[in-house]
């Protein structure tokens, strides 16, 4: 049996559709999404899937594939591992329906995400987060989730100059209707990012004892593997570190190109492969 892939859509509490796209490890029976929602809707039980899966969260105003396709290149890791894969486009972002970007709303979106996968008998699911993507997975914390990777995660306030990021038009915009929007600069259709004043708060305001503080599962934290942070992000995660369960572990890669990928590579499948199982 070969990869099996599975592009979709997935409707929100909220009301926004998601652009999903599922892929099984090679060797596993064929899914039909449909045989979820048949089960649930006249009260059976959902027989579960003999693989574990990953869900891959992208960074902020990134889309499904990752820069440079590197949440592509992850994913084929986990299922070379024997793992399933879910990339997705939070809301407002690549192909899924417009929305104002606020990481309150990528919390939404894994919320269910994760709750659609337990309807297709995903019981062991893993968040394999990048920057604000890794935030969103510690701040959701969904109950069928059993651990997560975060790769660059904001965890404590950054030092962001805006005015390198935005127009001074853009600012004004900001600044009188608490609202603009940035080109976005993906390799998708999607012509503009809605970006509003939560947005950047979002972005430079966050707090370890938020994100860190009560988790249900330990995590592995990365830091320096070729993801957009700030330079004082892994001294916050260092701080907050004593607030994770016992087990989670923090990861500095000091390498860089190709090998800081493969550091990577290995070390998230790892840690999912082990607590997945």
């Amino acid at each position: 049996m070969s990869d099996q892939r599975i592009e979709a859509r997935i409707d929100t509490a909220r009301g926004i559709g998601l652009a999903v796209e599922l892929v099984l490890p090679t060797g596993v029976p064929d899914l039909d999404p449909d045989d979820g929602q048949r089960v649930v809707g006249t009260g059976g039980a959902i027989p579960g899937r003999p693989e574990a899966i990953v869900i891959l969260a992208h960074d902020f105003l990134a889309d499904r594939h990752g820069p440079g396709h590197s949440l592509d290149r992850m994913a084929a890791a986990y299922r070379e591992a024997g793992l399933a894969t879910l990339q997705f486009d939070f809301s407002g972002l690549g192909a899924s329906d417009d929305d104002v970007i606020t990481l309150a709303g990528e919390v939404a979106d894994l919320q269910a995400l994760c709750g659609w996968l337990a309807q297709l008998g995903y019981a062991r699911q893993g968040i394999h987060g990048h920057g604000l993507g890794a935030t969103a997975a510690l701040v959701a914390r969904p109950e069928q989730v059993r651990t997560a990777v975060a790769v660059g995660a904001i965890v404590g306030p950054q030092s962001i100059l805006w005015e390198e990021v935005f127009s001074p038009s853009q600012l004004d915009e900001l600044d009188k209707h608490g609202m603009t929007r940035l080109p976005d600069d993906n390799p998708n259709d999607r012509a503009w990012d809605v970006l509003t004043k939560e947005t950047l708060a979002d972005v430079s305001m966050q707090r370890p004892d938020d994100v860190m503080e009560g988790l249900p599962w330990p995590i592995l934290m990365v830091h320096g593997a070729r993801v957009e942070e700030s330079s004082d992000a892994a001294d916050e995660a260092a701080k907050g570190f004593p607030l994770l369960p016992d087990g989670s572990r923090m990861l500095q890669i000091h390498s860089s190109g190709e090998e800081a990928d493969a550091e990577l590579a290995r070390a998230a499948v790892d840690w999912m492969a082990l607590r997945l199982r």
